[in-house]
């Protein structure tokens, strides 16, 4: 054949100027990256069929053949390159096995295939950045646009979608491929703003902050599918810093939020937080009035259960009757099937907000970190610039057993808010990133702020125990995070740098 003629050396760049811009009906995904584990390559295609795989080391100094697969026996190799063949069985696949030797730690491998006759289409470009166990590392590409604040959703076809936060870009982030690619631009992007993802993959956007700092009342349905939003009618009220979860029923709960922020004037501010919620319905694309929660909460978790009731944890919140705010310590639940929230609150051991809420593997919830806040000089005063908010350490895990209830977990090494929480598949929680510090308001005013240090430092947790987890490649405050149901990576994403970050459990 002539194709074998060509120098492998040179191989990639030909093949990839051969490629169709069209998807072929061959393709290739390398699933486990993990270093030191035996790995494989899927090709799936036409039953029958014979293939070729070539595969390339994107650092051609590395010697391919004799370090990093040393259990392929390939028809042609080189130094950085090598072709396979191969034959789809009956279903159409095929499983290319190789060892992955601790050698190939924080290198990355390509791959592509094609049919060996017939149709010239060459199949998609898998990339895989293997990694030692619990380690972090780059992915082969980086961010479209910036991201902070933002959120990283799961897609239905495996790949993630980063929305909101710093800029109006969409994005969409392929494991398979370790690429980025533009999906959409916004037409806003307020500051505080709620943002869920519903059943089919399009997402919700409310509320948020106008360019004078004032709470919107402002809804939109973004739709991956299309790269347009489109604006839905308003909410009953302007809300900033809301949280939400999508019911078990599709329908989405929208609680809390701000109605008015003024930093000036405390009794304004802290009665701009709202009790009321809401209750969006995807099929007429309306708001709806949802119950009043005992307490008023804005910048708090919503977390869905696995027995169907959402958790709304902490926050900054006003108790309720003496209407003395508070960072909030409370968590309540939400029914959906008798649409009401239970009047006595569930309660764990320090306040906070901007904290995180992780459902684990076995359903419970941990609460991790956040900031918190002593509020008595205020109260004394009027004055927020007394205010000195500080991170935490400290963790609440709550269970739905009896008629459920929050526990002490275990205390972080680093006290750290604005970080990344994601359930590991063993059970575990990795916390990554965010700041850690104080934050002093009177400071900020003086021009010569107090501000919490981002940090390059992670922790693995269970509901009991903390262990240290590795350094990421650089420092990330108010990043995004989302676990690969395929390999359970976590994918980490802005932050305050463009790269993709990679944890391998």
């Amino acid at each position: 054949m002539q194709l074998l003629k060509i120098t492998l050396t040179n191989l990639f760049p030909i093949l990839l100027l051969a490629a169709p811009a069209s998807a072929a009906d061959l393709r290739v995904e390398c699933r486990n990256g993990k270093a030191g584990e035996a790995s494989a390559v899927q090709v799936t295609g036409d039953a029958g069929a014979g293939f070729h795989l070539f595969v390339r080391a994107e650092d051609p100094s590395l010697p391919l053949a004799s370090v990093y697969l040393p259990s392929i026996s390939p028809l042609r190799s080189g130094p950085s390159n090598m072709m396979l063949g191969g034959t789809l069985d009956e279903k159409g696949g095929s499983t290319v096995e190789f060892d992955a030797s601790l050698a190939l730690d924080g290198k990355r491998l390509r791959f592509v295939a094609r049919y060996t006759s017939g149709s010239l289409s060459l199949s998609n470009q898998a990339r895989k950045t293997f990694l030692a166990a619990n380690t972090a590392g780059e992915a082969s590409s980086t961010a479209v646009g910036a991201s902070f604040l933002g959120e990283l959703f799961g897609m239905r076809d495996g790949s993630a979608m980063a929305i909101g936060g710093a800029g109006p870009l969409v994005t969409i982030y392929d494991p398979v491929s370790e690429e980025t690619r533009l999906a959409g631009i916004l037409s806003g992007l307020p500051l505080f703003q709620t943002r869920v993802q519903l059943a089919d993959d399009r997402v919700l956007l409310v509320g948020g902050l106008d360019t004078q700092g004032a709470p919107l009342a402002n809804a939109q349905l973004f739709d991956p599918a299309t790269g347009f939003s489109t604006d839905l009618a308003p909410m009953a009220s302007p809300r900033a810093g809301a949280c939400a979860a999508r019911l078990a029923n599709g329908k989405v709960l929208i609680i809390g939020g701000l109605s008015v922020i003024d930093i000036t004037d405390p009794a304004t501010f802290f009665s701009g937080i709202l009790n009321t919620t809401e209750i969006f319905d995807p099929a007429t694309g309306l708001f709806t009035p949802g119950p009043n929660m005992p307490e008023r909460k804005a910048f708090a978790t919503a977390t869905l259960l696995n027995n169907g009731q959402v958790l709304v944890s902490g926050g900054l919140g006003v108790l309720p009757i003496v209407n003395i705010p508070f960072v909030s310590n409370t968590g309540y639940l939400y029914t959906a099937g008798t649409n009401s929230f239970g009047f006595f609150p569930k309660l764990f051991t320090e306040g906070r907000f901007f904290h995180n809420a992780t459902k684990l593997k076995d359903g419970r919830v941990l609460l991790s970190g956040g900031i918190t806040a002593d509020l008595s000089d205020v109260l004394k005063t009027g004055d927020l610039t007394q205010i000195a908010f500080n991170t935490i350490a400290s963790t609440s895990v709550y269970t739905t057993a009896g008629s459920g209830s929050f526990s002490n977990g275990p205390t972080l090494a680093t006290s750290r808010a604005l970080h990344t929480s994601s359930a590991l598949a063993d059970g575990r929680a990795l916390h990554a990133g965010g700041v850690s510090g104080a934050l002093d308001i009177g400071s900020i005013l003086t021009g010569v702020p107090v501000l919490p240090a981002a940090t390059d430092t992670c922790e693995l947790t269970t509901t009991t125990t903390v262990v240290a987890g590795p350094k990421l490649p650089g420092v990330r405050a108010g990043a995004s995070a989302w676990t690969d149901p395929g390999n359970s990576r976590v994918v980490i994403y802005g932050g305050g740098a463009t790269s993709v970050l990679l944890y391998q459990p």
